[in-house]
Order: C-alpha cells, then sequence, then structure tokens
C-alpha cells in the first residue's frame, strides 16, 4: 500500500510565479528518492487579492504562493485548537488506563534479540497494552467523532498543552521540508524526539524565509 505525504518545498522570491509548481517538482524529485508529486491544497490565504501569485488557489486555500499571501498564522491557530481538542477526546478514550509504551520501544527490543525476541511477540505486546487497546476499540466505531491516531501516543502523553503547541508546531512544515538551500528534513521515524527534531529544524529555517520567498506543498507517494 503507498503512503502519501505533504512536502513542503522553500524557494526563493525571484523564482517565476508561472513556473512554481514545475519547479518545486524538479527540485524535490533532484535532491530525494520520493516517488511522484502532485500539488497539495495545503495552505490557508491571507488575502482574495493578488491570487494569479498563488499555486492552484481553490476558494480559501491553495497549494503554495509569496509567504506573504499565505496566512500561516491562522494554519498554526487552527491547528492548535484541533489538537487541543483531539487531546481531550482522546482523554476520554484512554481514562483509567495506565501510560502505555510505544510501538518502537518493543521493536527495538527484538531488533536488539531477534532470537529470544520475536517481531511477532513485540507486536503482541505492544498491542496488549489496555491504553492501545482502547485507543483501537475507540477508532473501530463507526460513529466516533473523531480518529485517535496510535501512533501519536508519546504526544498524547505529554499533556494537553505540549500537545497543541506539538499540532502548531506540525502545521506549516506537515511531513518533509525541502529548504531553500536544497536540504531535505524529515524524520522516518516513530519516535516522538525524532519529531520535534524535525519540526524544531523546520521551523528554524522557515523564520529564515522573506515574506516574498515562496512555499509550494507537494503531495508525494
Amino acid at each position: 500500500m503507498s503512503h502519501t505525504a505533504v512536502v513542503i518545498v522553500c524557494l526563493p522570491k525571484a523564482t517565476a510565479t508561472d513556473q512554481l509548481a514545475a519547479t518545486a517538482i524538479a527540485r524535490l524529485a533532484s535532491a530525494t528518492p520520493l516517488g511522484t508529486a502532485s500539488l497539495a491544497g495545503h495552505f490557508p490565504v491571507a488575502t482574495r487579492l493578488r491570487r494569479r501569485s498563488l499555486v492552484q488557489p481553490w476558494h480559501d486555500t491553495a497549494a503554495g504562493g509569496p509567504v506573504r499571501l499565505l496566512d500561516l498564522d491562522a494554519m498554526r491557530a487552527s491547528a492548535r485548537n484541533a489538537s487541543w481538542y483531539r487531546w481531550h477526546i482522546w482523554q476520554h478514550v484512554v481514562e483509567g488506563t495506565r501510560p502505555a509504551q510505544p510501538y518502537w520501544h518493543f521493536l527495538d527490543r527484538h531488533r536488539d534479540d531477534p532470537a529470544r525476541y520475536s517481531l511477532a511477540k513485540a507486536q503482541r505486546q505492544y498491542l496488549a497494552q489496555p491504553r492501545i487497546a482502547a485507543m483501537r476499540t475507540y477508532n473501530a466505531l463507526p460513529n466516533k467523532v473523531l480518529t485517535v491516531p496510535t501512533g501519536d501516543l508519546e504526544a498524547f502523553q505529554t499533556g494537553p498543552h505540549a500537545y497543541a503547541h506539538l499540532g502548531a508546531l506540525a502545521a506549516v512544515p506537515a511531513t518533509g521540508m525541502l529548504t531553500i538551500d536544497g536540504r531535505y528534513l524529515t524524520t522516518n521515524s516513530g519516535r516522538h524526539a525524532d519529531r520535534l527534531s524535525y519540526l524544531d529544524s523546520a521551523q528554524a529555517e522557515l523564520t529564515k524565509l522573506h515574506t516574498r520567498d515562496h512555499l509550494v506543498a507537494l503531495a508525494t507517494s
């Protein structure tokens, strides 16, 4: 099964507006082994004016454009509020269960001693944790309010404020970023610490951008 992710490509202000999409796709292809890429409507826009400067504008969103025309602050605020709400749903779902270990904890044990601790056992013991079982049970409900992703277990367990801040941090950079100088930033680890390291680096790159520099969002698989 293919996995789709959103990657943000940073482009200098001198990039021609009508070449933003093609340039972003070409740069990503030359810098990473990622598969096919297409435009993704990732950004809310700050104005209805100068829409010709945007990439694939549609109603109040766009796949990219100059930083000054993308409403990144609103994007972060919306993501923070959504994460705050998701945490409180999660808290009700797992109420009464003990903190759980993330999957990588069991996977590391398997890798350290595969002969004595099989992958099947690692998976079985991870899934047997009451908190994980509670989350999976809720996610299976046909009328659930939203999904509480098991991959966010570590982040959920840091508390509501930290989880909400994480949502804000992840709103713009998504799952990967190609910096304006051609470096590809991401994390292929499920560890919360590694995800935070990626987001910290991505935020540092965003703060360096000129308001006339461009961001383009690409869906990759």
